[in-house]
């Protein structure tokens, strides 16, 4: 059975509007923050012409802001609210067609979302409500000031200013951003719009500025160039918002209003995780294939314009895009012959493997590098104003993003020691550019320190990364050799010409009392399956710690957690960060912050807290999570007596999955 034959409904041509696309697969817009302040530069084109040229029907580019300098939501986000902007953007639709995939382009104003310290003024909504915190992207923003009349017009108009010049800029079409904690969805929400005019009130008023968007747009674009909404069918969390039957009746208005499809989405503006809220890394797929389904199901009774289920015509009939981590093609396939969406977006997927799509087609999609969830690409942006980065695809974000890989000048033989994320990059990196490679790694798999990583709940979504590896690295032509250890003189004598150590790290050695006790265990040995009793403190309230208390508290044990500065997890993605805590809350996790651990005895730890205040603990089981140190001992030997050196990875200094890769990657480029 051929790839088509297996995948029908996926693969075949479609409509939006009078755009033709070659599939229904859809990148979905996701901010990159890697514009020349707001303007198109070669590192958006090549982001773009890759995911083009790896075979996607239609791409989405990124939010982009009508309204600068108030309408920005981070200082290097793109903007077209000038016609000096035309020329970068026209060099991008050109790039992105010589591939054959079409393009919208996303416009927006971020509203009561924007940041004075980016936008120098006073951020602007539809009422003077700030932006509550949401877990969903880890922020909360200032008070705004209420929009009046006049200014809520100029700015609909500056809406479809944008949209013509996306058209002279050779776009396909648009995408209106009312979702999430943009301008658009903040008029929708009745928690951010508690105005009482023409634009608030009641949920069909607060309809009122996406239509008059809409409408304004199709005067300047005409019938021929699509037109359709990134559109939150439903609020989630704080008291009012968008209920489903006003999610329902805003598709339902704007495809009678000229929309050409919807992308359908949720918001969470929950700010407390539940028990059952996880984290990105162990979030389930085809999130928003329900929504898409009930729209679809939506009626109209009569001439009411507030859809609900009751006989009548069918309330929305435009395409409908939904997803929700559907890079899986049987997923997308299953979706759209139930008949649960139109169009399949593929985001962050196709941001980790912009080859996605032709790789489902040549039936070699098991090879395509996984998105694990990690939400360093949003976390990045919001929380420090910097380019996307993907702990999978190490070239996202950077300015010399070029995909191609330069094939070697010289064939070498090289040893990578080390078989966790940055020594497996760099293998495939350079065996894929035609060195020949071997992979030594001492324990009897590959993956590293991303089994461990792998254990604590609602880390699901990282165990494909590893498999991935294991499918990459023989297909790239790698050897790779396990359950072995190699010597420097080893290493010597083989004559290698380059060598990557990426050896990982070793476990600290803490001056404490007691740290030696057989009821005291690193992190990594809990993880692994050591047996541990029933009251137990966690030294060290980083990621490692906190994640492993959790594991622990899901075991029905108690546990406290020791951590020396202010704040648990503090270098954590804010939206992981913000469910990991609110777990550790719910489980009855003790905390000891500015805490350090004075003694282990044999039944309890003696902390030292704030003003010195002494606290005693009580504990059979003691589990340290601080303090690994790199593991340079083979790159010191070698120093001096290999023609090419180098050590990467924790080995080098320990950082995430993301460093290590991109560590891996830029160091078998220079090989």
């Amino acid at each position: 059975m051929t790839t088509e034959q297996s995948f029908p409904l996926l693969l075949s041509a479609t409509k939006i509007g009078s755009v033709e696309l070659r599939n229904r697969i859809v990148m979905p817009a996701m901010g990159m923050n890697m514009s020349d302040g707001g303007f198109v530069n070669q590192a958006v084109i090549n982001h773009y012409a890759e995911r083009a040229k790896g075979g996607v029907g239609l791409i989405i580019c990124e939010v982009t802001c009508v309204d600068a300098p108030l309408g920005l939501n981070t200082k290097n986000m793109l903007v077209i609210d000038d016609d000096k902007y035309i020329p970068g953007f026209r060099k991008l639709t050109e790039a992105i067609h010589r591939h054959g995939a079409k393009c919208f382009l996303q416009i927006s104003h971020t509203g009561r979302g924007a940041k004075r310290k980016n936008i120098g003024d006073q951020p602007v909504g539809p009422s003077a409500v700030p932006m509550p915190y949401s877990m969903v992207i880890g922020m909360e923003g200032e008070e705004p000031r209420e929009l009046t009349n006049a200014e809520i017009k100029a700015i609909e108009d500056k809406y479809a200013a944008a949209a013509l010049r996306a058209k002279e800029a050779g776009f396909d079409g648009v995408e209106v951003h009312a979702t999430g904690y943009y301008l658009v969805a903040q008029f929708l929400s009745s928690q951010a719009n508690r105005r009482t005019d023409e634009y608030g009130g009641t949920a069909r008023k607060r309809a009122t500025f996406a239509l008059n968007v809409l409408r304004k747009i199709r005067q300047k674009v005409g019938r021929d160039f699509a037109v359709i909404y990134k559109l939150s069918l439903l609020e989630l969390g704080r008291k009012g918002g968008i209920n489903l039957l006003d999610g329902l009746m805003y598709a339902h208005l704007l495809e009678k209003a000229g929309a050409d499809a919807i992308e359908v989405l949720a918001m969470s503006y929950r700010a407390v995780p539940t028990k059952r809220d996880v984290p990105d890394s162990g979030q389930g797929k085809g999130l928003t294939f329900p929504l898409s389904m009930i729209a679809k199901m939506a009626r109209v009774p009569g001439k009411s314009e507030r859809p609900i289920f009751a006989l009548g015509r069918k309330a929305i009939t435009v395409p409908l895009i939904a997803g929700g981590r559907t890079f899986e093609p049987q997923l997308a396939e299953r979706a759209l012959r139930k008949k649960r969406a139109d169009l399949v977006f593929m985001g962050r997927g196709l941001l980790a493997e912009p080859h996605l799509p032709n790789m489902i087609a040549s039936g070699t999609y098991e090879l395509a590098r996984p998105c694990i969830g990690c939400g360093r690409c949003i976390d990045n942006q919001l929380q420090h104003q910097m380019s996307a980065v993907c702990s999978g695809n190490a070239v996202i974000g950077k300015t010399d993003n070029d995909y191609d890989l330069p094939t070697a000048v010289k064939k070498k033989k090289v040893l990578v020691v080390g078989g966790g994320p940055a020594g497996m990059e760099a293998a495939r990196i350079a065996a894929s550019r035609g060195h020949d490679v071997t992979l030594i790694e001492k324990d009897p798999r590959l993956g590293g320190q991303l089994h461990y990583a792998t254990v604590p709940p609602h880390k699901e979504n990282l165990v494909p990364l590893i498999t991935y590896f294991d499918r990459q690295l023989p297909a790239a032509g790698a050897k790779v050799q396990l359950q072995r250890t190699i010597t420097a003189e080893e290493i010597i004598a083989s004559r290698y010409d380059a060598v990557v150590c990426a050896t990982g790290v070793a476990p600290a050695e803490l001056p404490i009392p007691g740290i030696k006790k057989p009821h005291v265990h690193n992190a990594k040995e809990v993880l692994r399956g050591a047996k541990t009793g029933k009251r137990i403190v966690v030294i060290g309230g980083g990621l490692v710690g906190c994640e492993t208390a959790e594991f622990l508290l899901r075991q029905k044990k108690k546990v406290a957690i020791i951590e020396m500065f202010p704040e648990l997890a503090g270098k954590m993605v804010a939206a992981g960060r913000t469910v990991l805590l609110g777990h550790l809350k719910i489980l009855g996790a003790e905390i000891h912050c500015s805490s350090t651990c004075l003694e282990i005895r044999d039944q309890l730890v003696l902390v030292a807290g704030e003003r010195g205040r002494i606290t005693k603990l009580p504990a059979d089981t003691v589990v340290v999570s601080v303090g690994d140190r790199p593991d340079r001992s083979l790159h010191d030997a070698l120093q001096g007596k290999i023609p090419e050196l180098y050590i990467i990875g924790d080995a080098a200094r320990p950082e995430g999955i993301a460093e290590s890769v991109a560590a891996g990657y830029y160091t078998a480029l220079n090989i």
